[in-house]
């Protein structure tokens, strides 16, 4: 069985791609070492090898190796920045410039994402004597992660520059992105994901094709996923219900028996867990090269570095605020325990759980001390910087809570109340449902924020979730958000996403900047 996580390998030889045409051929240089366009997707192979490079491009800084679910992270109020380095500091402090090489790194590498799916979309229709089946689904994993990309950059920016075929001259150069709102941008990831959704399998182990098997692919269920969640942040509960819906009553997905196993890095527990609908593949490779960025490259490791980023032991960025630590600890298991998420999320000493060691040692740091766990090696130990736990982009338990917040807002809620006490329940948490079925819309919604920070956090959505429910220009939510990470003090209207990278505006003189390049 061949797994996404070899997909360097596959596309090392090729990512020749992004040639610039000369307008003078004597000023053509050629590198030998790469394939022009025309001389590439000629044969079925490299069809699929130019749809690995797109999901290549997830392994890399800008994207989720660290840079985009930091983003999410630190500005949201379950993390604080411990300082040290000025992009995490800054962003976290609502105080970025747009000339920091981070955010220049989250925009560019997005680009790579949808320049390399644009050139599957031209180019794949046409090459003979690929299989009509395995074309669909080529082309519908091409439509998906373009969709995902446009969508990620919308959250982060608000108004990116949207390119929808790959530039053949300098004329095309320089697109703009004048008038184009966030609207605009999920316009456009809908319908890229509408258009894959009946193009893509439910998985891959009931195709005929080279790709048989091939676990990590985006599935039909990621894409439901995906069309419900945008349609969910532009507020639109109705429509969103039915795609939440199609994967819940898919019999496909399930929620992993052990909360801490998805955040495992061993490759068996990592393949066994049912909740899994899209996410991004690291490995413990030992390769000589670090995946930070640049090239494919076979020599690349394929590893997480949020391991050293959020590590106490390592270069300890970020640390868990207090108001997370008290949120998770708010609430008992039916055997008087704290919930099983606490322990998997935050690491503290808790003789009462049997959690007294920090990466594979006897506890070393004060008794009232507490880091983050997620994501890191803090429950075993071992090398951060060939970390292979995986990273979840959309998995069953946020689709179960999405579920429930459609199905609350229009109208049904007992069966939002079920969806949330399904996910309670992994948790050995007291029975609630009949509880929350007797809520008010208000109620309900104030617990939904709760269930979504037990189960969820540091996993890069609490800003999104302040943001799209409104927080952000509800005083009194926003006093409660500054309460809890004073760091959000400092966060005013115009710094509500990312600026644009200056550079971007010095090259381009098409664009425009956002509220915060502006403000």
């Amino acid at each position: 069985m061949i797994m996404i996580k070899n997909i360097i390998k596959i596309t090392a030889f090729v990512w020749a791609l992004f040639i610039v045409h000369a307008c003078n051929d004597k000023l053509e240089i050629l590198d030998p070492n790469r394939l022009l366009v025309e001389d590439f997707y000629q044969t079925q192979d490299q069809a699929i090898a130019a749809v690995d490079a797109i999901y290549n491009t997830m392994i890399i800084d800008g994207m989720y190796q660290r840079i985009t679910p930091t983003i999410g992270d630190g500005r949201g109020d379950e993390l604080t920045s411990l300082g040290g380095f000025p992009m995490w500091e800054q962003t976290a402090n609502f105080v970025i410039p747009p000339t920091e090489l981070f955010v220049q790194f989250a925009w560019d590498h997005h680009y790579i994402m949808i320049s390399r799916a644009n050139q599957v979309l031209e180019q794949v229709p046409d090459i003979p004597d690929v299989d009509e089946d395995l074309r669909q689904r080529l082309l519908g994993q091409a439509y998906f992660l373009r969709g995902f990309a446009y969508f990620t950059l919308a959250n982060i920016f608000d108004n990116p520059v949207l390119v929808l075929e790959t530039p053949e001259g300098q004329q095309d150069f320089y697109p703009s992105n004048e008038g184009v709102t966030q609207t605009d941008v999920y316009a456009q990831a809908k319908a890229d994901v509408s258009q894959s959704i009946n193009m893509l399998p439910l998985d891959y182990n009931s195709v005929n094709g080279p790709d048989n098997g091939q676990v990590g692919r985006v599935t039909r269920g990621a894409a439901n996923s995906l069309m419900g969640k945008i349609l969910l942040y532009e507020g639109d509960y109705s429509a969103a219900l039915p795609y939440f819906q199609a994967v819940v009553e898919s019999n496909v997905y399930e929620l992993a028996p052990n909360y801490a196993d998805l955040f495992s890095q061993d490759p068996i527990v990592e393949a066994s867990n049912p909740g899994k609908i899209f996410w991004v593949e690291f490995t413990q490779s030992q390769n000589p090269g670090d995946n930070w960025g640049g090239d494919p490259n076979a020599s690349w490791k394929q590893f997480s570095a949020l391991a050293p980023t959020y590590s106490r032991a390592d270069f300890s960025d970020y640390g868990p605020t207090e108001f997370l630590y008290n949120e998770m600890r708010e609430e008992r298991t039916i055997d008087d325990l704290l919930d099983e998420r606490f322990s998997a999320t935050i690491l503290s000493y808790e003789p009462e759980q049997g959690d007294t060691t920090a990466y594979g040692q006897p506890w070393p740091y004060g008794p009232d001390e507490y880091w983050i766990k997620k994501y890191t090696l803090a429950a075993t130990g071992g090398n951060p910087f060939t970390c292979g736990i995986n990273y979840h982009l959309i998995r069953f338990a946020d689709v179960l809570l999405m579920y429930a917040e459609c199905l609350a807002n229009t109208g049904n809620m007992p069966a939002a109340a079920a969806q949330v006490q399904r996910v309670r329940d992994r948790a050995n948490l007291p029975d609630r449902e009949a509880e929350f079925a007797a809520y008010s819309l208000d109620e309900f919604m104030e617990q939904l924020a709760h269930e979504r920070v037990m189960e969820l956090a540091v996993e890069g959505l609490r800003w999104y979730d302040a943001t799209r429910w409104g927080w952000l220009d509800d005083q009194a939510k926003l006093a409660e958000l500054r309460a809890n990470d004073p760091e959000i003090e400092n966060y005013v209207p115009a710094r509500k996403f990312m600026p644009i990278p200056q550079n971007e505006l010095d090259l381009n003189p098409n664009m425009v900047g956002n509220s915060v390049n502006n403000q």
